[in-house]
């Protein structure tokens, strides 16, 4: 696997470079529901269904959070593009063994305070016009591994043009207490509804 290896200069460079594109591509970025972070590490889950996914993170963590950012995504992109791995991704590559290792490595992520770590359970590019959503059931290691306390929370990404060329994105958050002896579709049918409930405070903008 590819682990993160944060540098400083990557991290402004292309911190600079993302928040400059993204001021250009949308109209407007907004950030919707009251997470505190709590002192420990975040599990923050997320919905995949653009590019833009992990960047949008950077936003979230520069506004709200504050904490060192990870994102896992796919080996065969990471090693595509290994200036990622400099501003937090590490990968995982799927139907493979090796993917143990990226899980237990996300959970020894979480045992730092000073971390957030960003899954996307889906596993794969869906719409957000895409409900409910399914999560793939390997990912669970990282929470069951996880030796100190974290915090979950879940985030949304929705977009909408309205009246205007570019459109506005906004990102709901909420936090999440996993019930004891967690299984996958806790996390499942929780996410779900908090996208759903995400989805109707869209539509009251419209």
């Amino acid at each position: 696997m590819i682990k993160a290896a944060h540098n400083r200069f990557y991290q402004l460079f292309f911190g600079f470079f993302i928040r400059l594109l993204m001021r250009i591509q949308f109209r407007k970025i907004s950030i919707h529901g009251s997470v505190k972070a709590e002192g420990k590490s975040l599990l923050v889950i997320g919905n995949h269904f653009s590019w833009w996914d992990g960047f949008f993170a950077l936003v979230v963590r520069e506004k709200v959070f504050g904490r060192k950012l990870h994102v896992m995504i796919l080996e065969e992109e990471l090693s595509k593009r290994p200036f990622l791995a400099r501003i937090g991704a590490f990968s995982i590559k799927k139907n493979s063994r090796r993917a143990i290792e990226s899980l237990n490595y996300a959970a020894e992520l979480l045992n730092d305070p000073a971390n957030m770590v960003l899954l996307f359970p889906q596993g794969r590019f869906q719409s957000h016009h895409q409900h409910p959503l399914s999560f793939e059931k390997g990912w669970l290691r990282i929470p069951q591994k996880a030796k100190g306390p974290f915090q979950v929370v879940f985030m949304a990404y929705l977009t909408d043009y309205f009246a205007h060329p570019r459109p506005e994105l906004s990102i709901y958050l909420a936090n999440f207490v996993p019930p004891e002896n967690f299984e996958n579709k806790d996390f499942e049918d929780a996410y779900n509804a908090f996208l759903h409930h995400s989805i109707q405070q869209q539509n009251l903008k419209a």
